[in-house]
């Protein structure tokens, strides 16, 4: 039997509920009013007789009934007595008694007219249940029923992510409403796949977040994909729905982590297997300049239509309404006092913050949460949300100038260098090597875990970064306004990857100031870098990142050494590529493409030899796995990408090399899926194949029957149909967005619930 947590909604939400479940019980159209102005009434029908049905919502979710009762009748029946109504019904979120509903039903005849005009929790759960439209139409209440709520905690979720069924939990807390949840599921319905892009802050995570509690409620499994799309792959069922969900999948800065090798090909091949399977979503978050570089970085997803997978949040659809929503529901579920919360009712003090040009939901939720530290006058909070509107970088300047001490300043400093997750234990390894206290690193990340810094679980090791990219953003600016700690950072690091960190993080806001300052402090950074270039690499989260590859710490010390001046640096670089072919262990291909361009640059006799060798070696390398149909077009493209940056590359051989492995790979898969048991390859390895073979020049494989696959691919895809399962919510409305007043009249009512004095 479904049951609904009403303790989850909000004041307002509350009443709103009650207002559709009662409309629909009694058939009468009913009025609400303003908390606080009421007079004893929350929903009114006015009868042409003069007898009013009064519906009185008490959403009291932490107090106990005796308080109630006592409440009911010493301070709520005068108003009743005053008010004279034709029936008065009392609605509460409590769980009550026979007899607490009996105390009541005596203190408040014969206003009431039975016990039955009494609902708490129980009855209107029942309510609930027989009226769905009216759960359906409130996505708080509908999203956080019990079975959606069991489902982000079932077994198979907490085996993937259980701190992502945690934050889903949390999320649906304080999400509000907008024109973007239509459009992300509208997208989802149609190709299957959702690409969530938008500006830090505006709220990608979190709309994420509801899609995915959105698709649980519907029967669907949640996948979190953590570290590449082959854990989709590996978890994939198609007998089961599935939504599959990969936040920041390009990466939080477009620099700590790059799609390791042929990643931008499994990261499409998936969803173009999403896209043909009914029974499957795909959602991913990413910033939309991260999209944006990544495109032109990475040739197949440049030429991948985005577009249509592409559903942008944008400042816009958030509306007065939907900003006082998101503003009041941060201030209903934050541990502000009372008296603080309820300063926001007034619309001086709220109308600046929704209103305001800069409005962003992360920005507000984070002053919220360090509001505490504020002092105590009446105008100290909202200000704060305006100065940070304003100057997004003050709420984390706030409490790093005010808050953090020397070691946990410190640690913030280190991660900083450190582009990427980092392990845990090569973070303390560092913080030691620098001679401080291990117990003092343990209490920094322990105080910052959760709020500048997030640590997580991954293959027995916890791994360490920054909360979100906001921290990173802020500690950008923190390092340009003092270049004075980047030097300093350079003399204690331990890592070379400290120094290349730096050099790639601040270069990324002011590359120009940033490379005359290494620059200045050049014999510095030349005694680090000579230092602890031999120095074994760290271990990062991700396993493609590029960081500990010899390949980058060459490249970024051609790139360092040409731009910085310095003959030390560039030789130590080039003689990693001349000396000890690193190209041949890349991990990242990328990374080779930036190699050979930094060599490029390079004006001196015999280096066009040099290129050559390199570009040769990358060519080999790309041959190095070669055993899938998805890795052999993956080469193809890649030597197509080394043709075009080195002139004159002989590539003939490896281009013999391919196809002969193409042929062979797709005669041995087609005879297995056409005479065997289909297990060798899947459909749509099948449909490329054909494809592939029918866009080259000629129209069939010498030893591939394509007729035979065609018709084979025809009746699995007709066998394999999977039915759709519950198709989520076309729309969700505002709790708010029945009622019956203009819109800035409902925000007055919903900010002024935050009044409320009763001890609930």
């Amino acid at each position: 039997m479904e049951t609904f947590d009403l303790a989850r909604l909000t004041d307002f939400d509350f009443e709103a509920v009650c207002k559709d479940i009662f409309e629909k019980e009694f058939g009468v159209a009913l009025e609400i009013f303003s908390t606080g102005k009421d007079g004893g009434v929350d929903l009114r029908h006015y009868r042409a007789s003069g007898h009013e049905l009064i519906v009185q919502c008490k959403h009291w979710v932490r107090s106990s009934e005796a308080k109630l009762v006592s409440y009911m009748s010493k301070t709520e029946l005068p108003k009743i007595k005053k008010l004279q109504p034709g029936r008065y019904v009392l609605a509460t979120s409590m769980s009550l008694t026979k007899g607490t509903k009996d105390k009541l039903y005596e203190a408040l005849k014969p206003y009431v007219k039975s016990p039955g005009d009494i609902f708490g929790q129980e009855e209107l759960n029942a309510l609930l249940r027989r009226h769905d439209d009216v759960v359906r139409r409130h996505l708080r209440l509908w999203l956080t029923s019990a079975s959606v709520l069991q489902s982000l905690l079932s077994k198979s979720v907490l085996t993937r992510s259980h701190a992502l069924a945690h934050e889903v939990n949390n999320t649906l807390k304080v999400y509000a409403t907008n024109e973007s949840y239509s459009r992300a599921i509208d997208l989802l319905e149609q190709v299957h796949v959702c690409v969530i892009a938008g500006i830090p802050g505006i709220g990608k995570t979190t709309l994420a977040h509801v899609i995915c509690a959105n698709y649980l409620s519907a029967g669907y499994e949640l996948i979190e994909i953590s570290e590449d799309v082959e854990e989709a792959n590996g978890i994939w069922d198609d007998a089961v729905p599935q939504v599959f969900y990969y936040d920041d999948f390009l990466g939080q800065t477009a620099l700590e982590e790059k799609l390791g090798k042929n990643e931008d090909g499994r990261l499409l091949s998936l969803m173009k297997r999403v896209s043909a399977s009914p029974n499957k979503r795909f959602v991913l978050t990413t910033r939309e300049y991260i999209l944006a570089q990544a495109k032109r970085r990475y040739e197949r997803l440049d030429r991948h239509s985005f577009d249509v997978q592409t559903c942008v949040i944008d400042v816009a659809d958030y509306t007065y309404r939907t900003r006082a929503v998101i503003l009041y529901n941060h201030l209903y579920n934050s541990n502000l006092p009372r008296d603080i919360r309820s300063r926001f009712a007034d619309r001086s003090a709220y109308q600046p913050i929704i209103t305001h040009r800069n409005f962003n939901p992360r920005i507000i939720a984070a002053t919220l949460a360090e509001a505490h530290f504020l002092s105590d006058d009446n105008s100290s909070i909202t200000a704060e949300v305006l100065r940070n509107l304003e100057e997004p970088s003050r709420i984390w300047g706030h409490i790093v100038e005010n808050q953090l001490s020397h070691s946990e300043l410190l640690l913030v400093k280190l991660t900083f260098s450190l582009l990427g997750n980092v392990r845990v234990e090569e973070l303390q390894d560092i913080w030691v090597s620098n001679g401080f206290q291990v117990r003092d690193f343990r209490r920094a990340i322990a105080t910052l875990d959760g709020t500048m810094l997030k640590t997580s679980r991954l293959g027995g090791y916890v791994f360490s970064g920054f909360h979100n990219p906001s921290v990173r953003d802020y500690m950008k600016t923190y390092f340009q306004e003092r270049p004075e700690e980047v030097l300093e950072l350079i003399n204690s690091a331990q890592k070379f990857e400290q120094i290349s960190g730096l050099w790639v993080g601040l270069s990324v806001a002011d590359s120009e100031n940033m490379s005359a300052l290494f620059g200045r402090w050049r014999e510095d950074v030349e005694l680090a870098v000579s230092k602890l270039f031999p120095v074994a690499g760290i271990r990062t989260h991700s396993h493609s990142s590029p960081q500990g590859d010899p390949v980058y710490r060459a490249a970024i010390c051609l790139e360092m050494g040409i731009d910085i001046d310095s003959v030390d640096i560039r030789e130590l670089g080039l003689a990693e590529v001349m000396e000890n072919d690193p190209v041949a262990n890349a991990t990242d291909q990328d990374v080779v493409i930036q190699l050979i361009r930094q060599l490029k640059r390079i004006d001196s006799a015999g280096m066009e030899d040099v290129i050559q060798e390199t570009a040769a070696s990358a060519v080999e390398w790309s041959l190095g796995d070669i055993s899938t149909w998805d890795l052999i077009e993956w080469a193809d493209g890649y030597i197509d990408d080394l043709e075009r940056e080195v002139p004159g590359l002989d590539t003939y051989s490896a281009r013999e090399t391919l196809n002969d492995a193409r042929d062979d790979y797709a005669k041995s898969a087609a005879d297995d899926w056409l005479d065997g048991d289909g297990s060798y390859s899947s459909v749509d390895e099948m449909r490329d194949i054909v494809s592939h073979y029918q866009n080259v020049g000629y129209f069939e494989h010498p030893s591939i029957d394509l007729d035979a696959l065609n018709e084979k691919i025809e009746a699995q895809d007709a066998e394999h149909s999977v039915p759709e399962v519950a198709r989520p919510l076309d729309h969700l409305n505002d709790p708010t967005e029945r009622l019956e007043r203009s819109e800035i009249e409902i925000v007055q009512s919903m900010m002024e619930s935050l009044r409320s004095d009763e001890d609930r």
